[in-house]
């Protein structure tokens, strides 16, 4: 540590010489728009920034080689950094390709922002990690992307909304498409309104949620092309939230400050709001989602060492605490590597808003989530704060970028228009030789994989994988990680070849295309190949009313009920079917259909469930049987006839004719006086009744005919009369 210090004093003599009359350095929170809009309204020539890049590497030169010396060991244990190299753009933005090449871009050129009326382009590099070649591919839509939100399509083209207006720095309403394949840009669809800091994410559907950036209100890319509000979401929220895909579908909202949302985006959209996540409002912390249903959030706010972790798996997210960073952090980055863990780089310690020459942190830290804790790894050479950006590459390194490009930057001198990889510990082999670890090999994969479906994986270490997982291709600005993902999947192993099995379902991993990475037993990945997730899983349904068997009489009012649902999206409509006959559909829960004035038959039902990108689903049959209308049985007095006398006191035998066309006659009740009084039954055929010491008197005589379908006929009358002793 004595020469560290003896370093730190000569380098600090020499930066004073260099250097200009002191200057403030930034510690008023910037979090706000309208410091924002102060903040980045510095834009250099081309003469001012190699001066800016040399102020910046003569005021740190001292800081850095303390946090080397102090973080030095064997690389297998705390990794290590390559060289500095020096890119043609701040990597303010940057997203990885399909094509594993880095797409990077800043702003407008070398002069200030305020000097230009029009803002027709954007400074863009795509670098080659491979070769270390950079091939310009500059924004030529005549408007100028800077500030921008970005994040992948399904496709994995890379889809940009918003970005800079003026020298006010106001947002625009354009968005943009970037083509990896042939490296060219074009117009997507206005939005409502200018965004300038916006978050892109891409949804179950492979829609693109476009949230923030000055508007209220939510708007949605649709698959198409097309755009539309979410007019029952407005909320403000602060600039670049922190937006993930949950488990349930729906669009989880983790920060930056404390209140922990979720945005359902069907339809006109609707927010539901849980407890705090925590008490901090971590401005310019980061987050990362590194397992299904599970986010790490750190830093932030004062320069915070504080790590949460928040399980969004079931109906309400669950937090809990995890170890802190062994440094505070703002303005960092954290991400998601091959293996699961999550890699922290650069900000600073101090709280300052934006940077802090002084106080800048140089150790990257690694967070395992199997034992919850941080180790220190080795140190940049360079300090990242400010507009810096981290990003995963498909060989398991990590890209680290950018930092500059604001007032208080140039007031303290920061810029960083260079790059560094950080290769991790999990690549060295542990014998202390500083040697590359044997990698696994993935000799064939499939290039498209569809949701819960086998996926081939031809590798020669099958035996020895501990690991499948899909991680999605980063995008990243201001540390904010728009789409990284981890998804582990589930595998078997035989000779020379993995089975996984894709994940289950949209809402665990977007459509789109992602890194699969296998991990051998010691924890080395191999190299990653690209993989698009695809296809839509289809919705359940099943009938729950009437019962199978079920039976009915004609003309027949039959209900039917239906119970569907989506595993990664939303039932848009239920059919319900007789045979192929479509009878009708719901669009909404609980689904049902009334059929009326159904006829005698035998039916096989059905109801076909139909989700939002329209994969459907037909239920199993249920068979019922509508019987024909009951006839009723025909009923008539054959004796005594009409008219007929008796003598006083006799007994009078009742005989009856009744019958049944579509069943049986099951009684027959005779009665006299029109019904008053019930005189007996008989249920057999011939049907009669013998009425004893019948009174005197006219009375007038009938029959009721009862048939098994429960209908009943009664005869027409006989008047008979019985004389007086």
């Amino acid at each position: 540590m004595r020469v560290g210090s003896a370093v730190r004093v000569v380098l600090a003599a020499a930066l004073l010489a260099l250097s200009p009359a002191p200057v403030a350095l930034g510690h008023g929170v910037v979090d706000g728009r309208e410091a924002h809009l102060a903040e980045d309204s510095a834009v250099h020539d081309a003469a001012a920034e190699p001066r800016l890049a040399a102020r910046t590497r003569t005021a740190t030169a001292a800081d850095a080689a303390v946090a080397a010396a102090a973080t030095a060991g064997d690389e297998h244990v705390v990794g290590q950094w390559g060289p500095v190299m020096d890119w043609p753009v701040v990597g303010v933005h940057v997203a990885l390709l399909p094509n594993g090449k880095v797409l990077a871009y800043d702003s407008v050129g070398d002069n200030a922002t305020e000097t230009y009326p029009v803002h027709d382009h954007t400074r863009v590099t795509v670098w080659d990690p491979v070769t270390g070649a950079q091939t310009p591919a500059w924004v030529d839509t005549g408007f100028n992307v800077f500030c921008s939100g970005l994040a992948h399509l399904a496709d994995g083209s890379l889809f940009l909304a918003g970005g800079n207006l003026n020298s006010q720095l106001q947002g625009i309403v354009q968005t943009h498409i970037f083509n990896p394949v042939t490296n060219s840009w074009s117009l997507g669809q206005n939005m409502a309104a200018g965004r300038w800091y916006p978050t892109v994410t891409p949804l179950r559907n492979g829609e693109m949620l476009i949230i923030e950036g000055g508007p209220n209100v939510p708007e949605v890319r649709t698959t198409t092309g097309g755009l539309r509000t979410l007019g029952g979401a407005a909320l403000g929220l602060p600039l670049y939230p922190w937006i993930d895909v949950a488990p349930d579908g729906r669009a989880f909202y983790s920060g930056p400050d404390q209140t922990m949302r979720s945005l359902n985006t069907d339809g006109s959209g609707a927010w539901q709001s849980f407890g705090q996540r925590d008490a901090i409002n971590r401005g310019y912390g980061s987050h990362a989602l590194y397992d299904v249903g599970k986010i790490l959030v750190a830093g932030g706010a004062g320069s915070s060492s504080d790590a949460r972790v928040i399980d969004i798996n079931g109906a309400t997210p669950h937090v809990a605490a995890t170890a802190p960073m062994a440094s505070g952090r703002r303005q960092h980055n954290l991400t998601v590597l091959a293996d699961g863990s999550v890699l922290a780089t650069g900000g600073n310690s101090s709280g300052a808003s934006l940077v802090d020459l002084a106080n800048g942190v140089y150790a990257a830290e690694r967070w395992d989530p199997a034992t919850g804790t941080w180790t220190t790894l080795a140190a940049e050479q360079v300090t990242r704060q400010y507009h810096s950006t981290a990003l995963l590459l498909p060989d398991g390194r990590v890209v680290s970028s950018g930092g500059g490009i604001c007032g208080t930057c140039d007031a303290v001198g920061y810029l960083a228009k260079n790059a560094q990889v950080f290769t991790p510990p999990y690549l060295f082999k542990r014998d202390g030789s500083g040697e590359p670890a044997p990698r696994p090999v993935i000799e064939n994969a499939p290039g498209l994989a569809t949701y819960g479906a086998p996926m081939q994986i031809g590798t020669p270490q099958a035996a020895s994988i501990g690991k499948v997982s899909l991680v999605r291709l980063g995008a990243v600005t201001h540390s904010v990680n728009m789409e990284q993902r981890y998804v582990p999947l589930s595998f078997t192993a035989s000779a020379g070849e993995l089975t996984a099995t894709a994940p289950a379902s949209a809402n665990v991993a977007p459509p789109g295309v992602y890194m699969l990475f296998v991990v051998d037993a010691g924890g080395v990945p191999s190299v990653a190949r690209m993989v698009t997730l695809t296809g839509n899983s289809a919705p359940s349904v099943s009938i729950t009313q009437p019962a199978s068997g079920a039976t009915f009489t004609a003309p027949a009012a039959v209900g039917i009920v239906a119970s569907a649902s989506d595993p990664d999206g939303t039932v848009a409509k239920v059919e319900f079917f007789s045979g192929p006959t479509k009878l009708g559909e719901d669009t909404t829960a609980p689904f049902s259909f009334d059929w009326t004035g159904v006829p005698a038959g035998t039916y096989s039902l059905t109801a076909r469930a139909t989700d939002d990108l329209g994969a459907h689903t037909t239920s199993a049959a249920r068979t019922v049987t509508v019987s024909p209308a009951n006839s009723p049985p025909t009923a008539a007095i054959t004796a005594p006839a009409d008219g007929a006398t008796f003598p006083w006191h006799p007994t009078i035998t009742i005989a009856a004719a009744a019958s049944d066309s579509d069943g049986r006659v099951v009684r027959v009740e005779f009665f006299r006086d029109g019904g008053a009084t019930r005189l007996g039954e008989d249920t057999t055929a011939p049907y009669s009744y013998r009425w004893k010491n019948a009174p005197s008197g006219s009375h007038m005589l009938g029959i009721r005919a009862y048939d098994n379908g429960g209908a009943v006929t009664t005869s027409a009358p006989v008047r008979i009369t019985v004389r007086t002793r």
